[in-house]
């Protein structure tokens, strides 16, 4: 089995490339075994680790099929929050949402 750690990169699903840029079309890093797969997975916040070829999630607990779009209550939310920390100097400071 060949295995390779699937990333959220700002709404965009990829694969963790090889290497260390991120280059436009990179090839997948691939891993062996499950204790190297596991060690380059805990180095990304949003890491699944997946079968390349079948391109399933071997983790039992989570799954990146379980990541869904945001609903109209959480987008309105994340807007909010995104003026709220914004640094340019227009911020409010106001948290609107709680």
């Amino acid at each position: 089995m060949r295995l390779a750690i699937v990333i959220d990169v700002d709404g965009d699903i990829m694969y963790v490339p090889e290497g260390k840029v991120f280059p436009n079309f990179p090839q997948p890093k691939l891993f062996d075994n499950i204790e190297d797969a596991e060690e380059e997975c805990a180095k990304w916040n949003t890491g699944i680790i997946v079968d390349f070829d079948t391109n399933k999630s071997v983790d039992n607990r989570y799954s990146y099929n379980d990541v869904r779009p945001f609903n109209t209550e959480e987008r309105n939310r994340a807007k909010e929050r995104e003026e709220i920390n914004k640094d340019d100097g227009t911020s409010t400071g106001k948290d609107t949402t709680q």
